[in-house]
């Protein structure tokens, strides 16, 4: 907003912004009673007015308005983000069983442990495959005495029976020719009513043929930052006009279950370094 004036005549020049709205041209409803279309993908319409005023009256000398895209929020791909896998993919199988055999060393008890149940997993680009697993074990009739590792013998007991909760990282990277790093942390919990996960066919037996892991080599993690373009709000200065507030249905971070177990994540992978 400018102005210039004389002694008899007054200019003023105006920059303002309009939106469409659900009032139809021609129509008997007041401008200002008109309510905003939520379509976010509306123009935004720039405007420039010059309307010179006198003793006469007000005269309208230019007028002139350009539509520019709306403003939108997007979020940009995560490409090194942990992303969610379906738990009956064939995939799982082989750090499952890495997950299942690390988990059964680190136990120490009489009986071997054999899975039950999956609660969630993900896998994520680093220098390899990073899997992240959640799963449910119980005890099995197999005694370590009897028994080296978990073999279609070993079935659920139906007395004294015991569970743990798993977590486990297992970083895989299959051109390198050598076993995984596996870290494993487990809890006893108590199981009330059982479900057992069906296991997708040439999951069972839960063995693998273990290969003897080389010298360790160092890995970096590659992240891109998440960029977000906010949407620059309307400036209204004053009544009657409306403040343009679209429905936009919120977008949850996908990095907010990640973010809040990376402090878990550590401190388990310390403590299944030190076994």
């Amino acid at each position: 907003f400018s102005q210039t004036q004389n002694e008899s005549v007054e200019v003023v020049f105006v920059r303002f912004t309009s939106r469409e709205t659900d009032c139809p041209a021609g129509g008997d409803k007041v401008w200002h009673e008109c309510d905003y279309l939520q379509q976010t993908d509306k123009a935004l319409t720039i405007c420039h007015a010059k309307v010179q005023f006198e003793e006469a009256g007000q005269k309208l000398l230019l007028h002139d308005c350009t539509a520019e895209p709306a403003a939108s929020s997007k979020v940009a791909p995560c490409l090194g983000c942990p992303e969610k896998i379906d738990l009956y993919h064939k995939e799982l199988r082989a750090p499952l069983i890495h997950s299942l055999a690390k988990a059964n060393g680190i136990a120490k008890r009489e009986h071997l442990f054999i899975f039950n149940d999956f609660t969630s997993a993900t896998k994520q680009v680093v220098a390899g495959f990073r899997y992240k697993l959640q799963f449910l074990i119980e005890k099995s009739n197999c005694t370590r005495a009897e028994f080296k590792v978990v073999t279609e013998e070993c079935h659920p007991v139906k007395e004294k029976t015991e569970f743990l909760q798993c977590n486990s990282t297992v970083d895989v990277a299959p051109w390198r020719h050598e076993g995984p790093e596996v870290y494993v942390e487990c809890e006893t919990v108590v199981i009330k009513s059982v479900t057992r996960f069906k296991r997708p066919p040439g999951w069972s037996p839960l063995r693998i043929k273990l290969e003897r892991p080389k010298d360790k080599e160092s890995s970096e993690e590659s992240k891109e930052s998440i960029s977000t373009t906010q949407p620059t709000p309307l400036n209204c200065p004053t009544k009657p006009w409306k403040e343009f507030k679209p429905v936009i249905a919120s977008i949850a971070p996908p990095n907010t279950i990640e973010s809040s177990q990376n402090a878990a994540d550590s401190a388990f992978i310390e403590q299944a370094l030190k076994i």
